[in-house]
């Protein structure tokens, strides 16, 4: 998955994310593969940058589940006492496990 700009596109690559329009509407689906319509479409719309299945061989590999979690506990340590925001990262810890579970 990478996000690259969208004259860098090329017919043919998938959407690894939805397009949506500054009021968070869809133009197009996560899996889309595009065609030079929907990418003349794109740019007629103002975008300027799509996430597209791709890989760059610069990019650092994938973060782990665990390797998440770590971080979210770092950010989080010495608010042990602050109920708000506890609820905050029990609602992170949430939302990445359920996210581990969907990619299984």
């Amino acid at each position: 998955m990478r996000i690259i700009l969208l004259d860098q596109v090329r017919p043919g690559d998938q959407l690894a994310a939805p397009v949506t329009n500054d009021k968070g509407m869809l133009i197009l689906p996560k899996g889309a593969k595009l065609t030079l319509g929907m990418l003349d479409g794109l740019r007629r719309r103002g975008v300027v940058e799509i996430t597209v299945e791709r890989n760059d061989p610069n990019a650092p590999p994938p973060k782990t589940t665990e390797a998440f979690l770590a971080d979210l506990d770092a950010r989080f340590a010495g608010l042990e006492g602050n109920a708000v925001m506890m609820s905050i990262q029990s609602f992170a810890r949430e939302h990445i496990l359920a996210r581990d579970r969907a990619d299984a």
